[in-house]
């Protein structure tokens, strides 16, 4: 890991347009970071609380975050 004075060394060594664009650059990552969590969470809430119907093979595949082909072998594995 690094030491917090060579990261401090490497910091005063940029100039301030350099560091503005980090600070920049870092902002737009965790903006997108939060984005991507509440994405997530949204789809947490609106998944079905209860599984899907055997029979649709889809909706069960899509469940699981599997495609079909997917499911499939995961089937197979169990069994």
């Amino acid at each position: 890991m690094t030491d917090s004075a060579d990261i401090h060394a490497f910091l005063m060594s940029l100039e301030l347009e350099q560091l503005e664009s980090i600070k920049l650059k870092l902002e737009a990552l965790l903006k997108q970071q939060q984005e991507e969590r509440e994405k997530q969470t949204q789809q947490q809430k609106t998944r079905s609380k209860h599984p899907p119907s055997y029979h649709d093979l889809d909706a069960l595949a899509a469940n699981t975050g599997l495609d079909l082909s997917g499911l499939m072998k995961d089937i197979k594995r169990r069994t």
